[in-house]
């Protein structure tokens, strides 16, 4: 057998073993400085395939004869992370390896252990990515095993080698403050990315949906749950609870890797692997539950607000439970009443109409240690004397938008401005209602019943409903969208919740620059969404927004900025699989795509979050105007504005003219495909468009007097 030391020398340079390169792990991880100057964990080897050789430090399943579950989980993937073969370097010298096709078993990717030195024929990429430049470079850098026609088996060169200690680190090198404030700090983070590293003497902070630990200097990074040993989701492999807040870490060891968090890329979190890799200090006294009243969502100015406070003690007994209460400049400290071991009660005073209400509650033990519910941020609730309004439960405190009214069953008016037949959704439609034109005043009525009577309204009517307020999303990360649930048709007068109908609501007048990558809950995008707005004068920047992969997105930039360098930062995503238009992505389903470069008058609809990005949903066809270029002024009125033609024949108004009329139809390509023309052609003329191709076209209308452009858009 080859010795370590041996591979080591006789591996110590790049070498070209048939059309790839031999490289180790640290020469891939190594960022120039010119990467790091600019925060980008992007190797340069980026999109390069090659022969990586390292040494395994996770394996892949349990086991690969007895027992194939995964230790680590990233979807339906086989995942590992090799070490450099020089375990004196202690910066750039680990990367996490991928499978994503298990069905491939040719590679013997899944049969590697811990402490095999192997080459693996991978390509480089990074994760999480992005069509956006600026959070692109925020994934760090991995490698995939290739599967397709490339694909080798891995090599196995060595066994048994050593394998690594732990790398002493702190928090503070990945971040600095409080999660979803903080900046990554990619010089010193980048060093650890895809190695095993050590925190010591940290606190966990939060723990839902994603455990978040912090030092004593308060700064904070996210725990993973990528190991089956320490998640509740259905990868795991033992039943964990999440530790409560407070739990003092004596040790915690873990491989730095990313993901994202509320659609937000985090380049750093750490994922212990192993049940031995956290060493627990003391437990903290648990508070359990925090409640109040949930049929008074919205307490009146002469009621008191009470509270219900669970409480459980830890290692050491309670000291005292307290109720903080905030509203504008004033603090209330109450403490807590303790009714048994277990509960305790405290009461917020009357407050002023149209004061918004902040609260938390604390309990400390003997031995100093004190918890907070929630453990960041803030419960809340607004005073009113009056009925409430769509904004009043959408409006938040919170950085991610989430109403405080979660769980609450709340009596709502609004104006339908998408029904069933405008955002059908594949079977799932989605329904919204507005109250008015200012921001948070739209609302997403949530439906699942395909008999629910809800189904049966239209646009423009105004309707009066109950419902519970639920945070929702396509994904877990994504579920602060605001909704109502279990919605219901609130009878007054024999009127069944219907109030009236052909109401309009007019679509706000928004620019793409002011939405465009915005975090979730971030101004001033959180305030338009489930409303009906319209971006005005835009350019489709992107045919495809998730090329190679395709979702049915393209995006618009604000015309002045497209073919900028600003243009890059102003892309809002267009969703077309939701709605109803005949626009798409594909071109295979019949559907007309619309090209870079093509100039919309308007594009309107409803503004949503999904996977990480506010998206813009338009309904029908209407909500999208087609802008072509008209280079001649016209002297005489045309009044045959741009339309949709579902069939074979266009019918054209034409004004009067004693001279020979031309009626030509162009493809968006410059094609002409046909032409009419006539001494007098009778107004209005019917054209036959029989055999021709869906799609968008230009009817150019040509006389002595002038000539016009106008646009039609053909549907078989």
């Amino acid at each position: 057998m080859v010795t370590r030391s041996a591979l080591i020398l006789c591996m110590a340079a790049l070498v070209l073993v048939g059309q790839y390169r031999r490289v180790h792990v640290h020469e891939i991880m190594s960022l120039p400085p010119d990467s790091l100057a600019v925060g980008s964990l992007l190797s340069p080897w980026i999109g390069d395939t090659v022969l990586l050789v390292g040494i395994v430090t996770v394996p892949p399943v349990l086991d690969p004869a007895s027992d194939r579950r995964p230790l680590l989980w990233a979807g339906a993937r086989w995942v590992t992370f090799l070490r450099d073969s020089d375990l004196s370097r202690n910066a750039y010298a680990g990367i996490n390896v991928l499978q994503s096709d298990t069905t491939v078993l040719t590679t013997y990717f899944d049969r590697i252990r811990p402490g095999d030195y192997v080459e693996v024929l991978v390509r480089i990429t990074n994760f999480p990515s992005s069509t956006d430049p600026l959070r692109n470079r925020l994934g760090p850098t991995q490698a995939e095993v290739i599967t397709g026609p490339q694909a080798r088996p891995v090599e196995f060169l060595d066994y048994g080698l050593q394998l690594p200690e732990a790398v002493p680190v702190s928090i503070a090198d990945f971040y600095s403050g409080p999660v979803g404030s903080s900046v990554p700090n990619i010089e010193r983070g980048s060093r650890y990315v895809g190695m095993l590293v050590e925190l010591r003497d940290v606190t966990v902070v939060a723990n839902q949906p994603v455990i978040v630990i912090s030092d004593n200097e308060g700064n904070q990074m996210y725990l993973r749950d990528q190991s089956g040993y320490f998640t509740t989701r259905a990868h795991r492999l033992r039943d964990f609870t999440p530790y409560p807040i407070g739990q003092r870490i004596r040790r915690l060891r873990g491989y730095i890797t990313a993901s994202t968090v509320g659609g937000q890329p985090q380049s750093f979190m750490i994922t212990p692997v192993y049940p031995d890799d956290v060493e627990l200090g003391t437990t903290p006294p648990v508070i359990t539950s925090v409640q109040r009243d949930r049929a008074r969502p919205f307490p009146r100015s002469t009621e008191a607000v009470p509270l219900q406070i669970g409480v459980r003690r830890g290692d050491f007994p309670l000291a005292y439970v307290r109720l903080v209460a905030t509203t504008g400049a004033d603090t209330l400290q109450l403490d807590a009443v303790a009714h048994s071991d277990t509960l305790f009660t405290a009461s917020i005073p009357p407050q002023p109409a149209e004061s918004i209400v902040r609260y938390w509650v604390e309990a400390a033990d003997t031995a100093g240690t004190i918890v907070r519910m929630p453990p960041s941020g803030v419960y809340f609730y607004k005073v009113l004397d009056r009925p409430p309004r769509i904004a009043d439960v959408r409006q938040s405190v919170h950085p991610n938008g989430q109403s405080g009214y979660v769980g609450f069953r709340v009596v709502l008016e609004g104006i339908i401005t998408a029904d069933t037949s405008d955002i059908p959704n594949n079977g799932a439609p989605r329904i919204y209602i507005q109250d008015d034109t200012a921001a948070f005043s739209g609302l997403w009525l949530h439906t699942i019943s395909t008999t629910d009577p809800l189904r049966s309204f239209r646009r423009g009517d105004k309707i009066r409903i109950s419902g519970t307020v639920a945070e929702l999303g396509a994904r877990a990360q994504d579920q602060h969208v605001t909704a109502l649930t279990s919605v219901a048709l609130v009878d007054q007068g024999g009127d069944g919740g219907f109030i009236s109908s052909g109401n309009v609501v007019p679509a706000v007048i928004l620019r793409t620059r002011d939405i465009a990558g915005r975090r979730q809950g971030e101004a001033p995008a959180e305030g338009w969404e489930s409303m009906l707005v319209e971006f005005r004068n835009v350019i489709v920047a992107d045919s495809n927004a998730d090329a190679p992969s395709n979702f049915g997105e393209f995006t618009i930039v604000d015309a002045e900025l497209f073919d900028t360098p600003g243009e890059t930062t102003a892309r809002l995503r267009v969703e077309t699989d939701d709605g109803a238009t005949h626009y798409g992505t594909r071109g295979t389903d019949g559907k007309i795509v619309l090209q870079r470069g093509q100039r919309l008058e308007y594009i309107r609809g409803i503004l949503f979050y999904s996977f990480g990005n506010y998206k813009l949903v338009p309904r029908k066809d209407d909500d999208i105007g087609l802008s072509v270029a008209v280079p001649w002024e016209s002297r005489s009125p045309y009044v045959g504005a741009p339309r949709v033609v579902v069939g074979s024949l266009l019918e054209l108004e034409l004004p009067p003219s004693s001279h020979r009329v031309t009626v030509e139809l162009y493809s968006l390509l410059g094609y002409r495909v046909r032409q009419w023309y006539g001494a007098a052609l009778s107004s209005p003329v019917q054209l036959d468009l029989t055999g021709l191709a869906a799609g968008t076209y230009l009817v150019v209308v040509t006389t002595a007097e002038y000539r016009r452009v106008s646009s039609v858009l053909v549907v078989p």
